[in-house]
């Protein structure tokens, strides 16, 4: 009985430990620890949907069908999510559940890319109007439809409306193009692919920080470059609400210098605010004494004509770095006469 009980109670422990690690963000940690949680007690269902779920969180598709092996139909939504991330579309669209949103995007995609155009369309129109007012990609699954019956006016208009819902959506502007030249519109739509070529590279690296920051949520430097790919994509706001987080996830000055020159470089390039990067620097400096944010405050102070504080900005990072030639030129130039 008592050995019964500790049994129990480990068990117990196992599984707060794992969603604790979970929840903090050190997720191959916390998948471990639940997977070892599962072997030895493979019968519980209710872990194995768990874990499953994490792994599909984690872009691990073929690892969450194997875990989900065992279990009964209970798992057929989780199952038709991971084959459709396979591109297994066959064998997920009679799983994926399209009663929930994300399912029932997914299984319009599968749909239309196994040609099965007559069940896609009497899908679509099952969506519900809230799902047409926030999602663009319903609103290409539109166009590309529209495009399927020869109607090119009309695919032009869906692709513009799912743009204004989300401006770097790849597949509706290359839809865009494709339909602005169908249609007659051959300088706009020469105008729209070439945006197009222009968008993907930065939607590449948009995805592979994205997948990082998924593994690994609170590692700073993880989620710095996401937010260098969300201010490349415009998305500013985003992109400064996950700089803010990259700093407070830092552990130390050597993690928090580059997310701030970071920072003050987006404030700078992208916003066009160069004071706006000059002050976070200077307010940083009063916690992070570095040299180098004394010398990207300098060339930032610089850029708005502030002369005076530029070269205050240089001398305190002389005091840091007195052997850098870098710095002493900095200074000389302001230094000599005018």
């Amino acid at each position: 009985m008592e050995r019964m009980l500790a049994g129990l109670l480990l068990t117990v422990l196992l599984a707060q430990d794992a969603s604790r690690l979970w929840g903090e963000g050190r997720r191959e940690e916390a998948l471990s620890l639940r997977a070892e949680e599962l072997a030895a007690q493979p019968e519980r269902a209710a872990l194995r949907l768990e874990l499953a779920r994490w792994q599909l969180d984690v872009h691990r598709a073929q690892a969450a069908l194997a875990t989900l092996e065992p279990l009964d139909r209970r798992a057929d939504a989780l199952r038709g999510e991971a084959h459709y991330k396979l591109a297994q579309y066959e064998a997920a669209v009679p799983l994926l559940d399209s009663s929930s949103p994300e399912g029932l995007l997914q299984k319009l995609d599968a749909l239309e890319a196994l040609m099965r155009f007559e069940e896609c369309d009497a899908l679509l129109k099952s969506a519900s109007q809230s799902l047409w007012n926030s999602d663009a990609r319903l609103w290409s699954t539109e166009g590309r439809r529209r495009a399927r019956l020869q109607d090119p006016a009309g695919a032009v208009q869906a692709f513009e409306r799912a743009l204004a819902l989300d401006p770097v959506d790849g597949e509706a502007l290359f839809g865009l193009g494709r339909a602005q030249l169908a249609a007659g519109m051959r300088e706009a739509g020469l105008a729209t692919m070439a945006r197009h070529r222009a968008l993907l590279p930065k939607l590449d690296r948009w995805d592979f920080a994205r997948r990082a920051v998924d593994l690994a949520p609170r590692h700073a430097a993880n989620l710095a470059a996401l937010a260098e790919a969300e201010s490349e994509l415009e998305r500013y706001e985003r992109a400064e609400a996950l700089y803010q987080t990259a700093l407070e996830c830092a552990r130390s000055a050597e993690e928090r210098v580059p997310i701030l020159l970071r920072l003050a470089r987006h404030w700078n390039e992208s916003r066009g605010q160069p004071e706006r990067g000059h002050a976070l620097l200077i307010e940083a400096l009063a916690r992070t004494p570095d040299a180098r944010l004394w010398v990207r405050a300098g060339d930032l102070a610089l850029l708005g004509a502030r002369t005076d504080e530029a070269l205050r900005c240089f001398r305190e990072a002389e005091k840091l770095r007195p052997e850098d030639a870098a710095i002493r030129s900095r200074i000389q130039r302001l230094e000599a006469p005018r």
